[in-house]
């Protein structure tokens, strides 16, 4: 049976989670509300671009003679406290059919080191902010157009676990390149000319459409996170009050006790 003292340490442990999964599930809770408004403010944008895609034709060309590699960009957190967002996401990774030529480019800590704990060299590693910036989606757009416009690889696949709500991910795997063009517009006057606008608008709106992608996996992120930590809290919560009632009934056993004693020896006093 447990003494005063072990329920009073283990009170202790369970009030320090406590403390640190209600920092955390605030810090989380700030970060998704900064994410949410920067989603809201970006999905117009971003819903623009595809559409002036749309309507332009314009897409990435297909490079004739390219390698035939595919390159795959697998996106995640950067630390773990966040659930079962991990384990699913990179369930769902491994059941892909991705043959041995891919090369893999990561997005977040956890990816890269999930990657190198299986073996699997890893071409580059990008650090994503778990609030990313759009120059971090710049960055890793340039290294993917890099490659692919080079012939190097031919393909290029987004792997990563998609924001359904605030409290629900869906791990996607989303083909980034090649585009599709859907053939020009004739009605649009074209400056200088229809060539150098497209691959320039293609370009553009790869980077809005990559940055989007790295805010909605975020958004991912820091759900998971909330959840998990919230949970983690309340089942703290409830598991100090339980220990404190437990102290609370050993204490007051002891009182009783002690005044029984206290009584029975007074009585064999009077007694003598």
């Amino acid at each position: 049976m447990a003494t005063l003292v072990d329920l009073r340490k283990r009170l202790r442990g369970v009030q320090t989670i406590c403390q640190l999964a209600g920092a955390m599930r605030s810090v989380s809770s700030a970060k998704l509300a900064r994410l949410n408004s920067a989603v809201y403010a970006f999905s117009p944008y971003a819903q623009g671009c595809r559409e002036l895609m749309e309507a332009s034709g314009a897409a990435i060309p297909v490079i004739p003679g390219a390698e035939g590699r595919t390159l795959a960009v697998l996106l995640s957190g950067n630390r773990g406290l966040c659930g079962s967002y991990h384990n699913e996401l990179f369930s769902y990774f491994h059941s892909l059919s991705i043959s041995a030529e891919t090369w893999f480019i990561t997005g977040g800590n956890k990816a890269a080191a999930h990657l190198k704990e299986r073996g699997i060299p890893v071409l580059e590693e990008f650090p994503i902010s778990d609030v990313p910036e759009y120059a971090e989606a710049e960055a890793l757009t340039e290294r993917i157009l890099s490659l692919y416009l080079s012939g190097r690889v031919n393909r290029v696949l987004f792997v990563y676990s998609e924001a359904v709500n605030a409290m629900s991910q869906k791990p996607k795997c989303l083909e980034l390149l090649p585009g599709e063009g859907s053939g020009a517009a004739q009605d649009i006057l074209w400056l200088p000319d229809p060539a150098t606008v497209c691959e320039g608008l293609a370009e553009f709106c790869l980077r809005a459409q990559v940055y989007y992608l790295l805010l909605k996996s975020a958004m991912g992120v820091q759900g998971a996170t909330l959840s998990s930590m919230r949970s983690a809290y309340d089942n703290g919560m409830d598991s100090a009050a339980e220990l404190e009632r437990e102290i609370n009934r050993l204490r007051q056993t002891k009182v009783t006790a002690s005044v029984i004693e206290t009584s029975s020896g007074l009585w064999l006093e009077g007694e003598g």
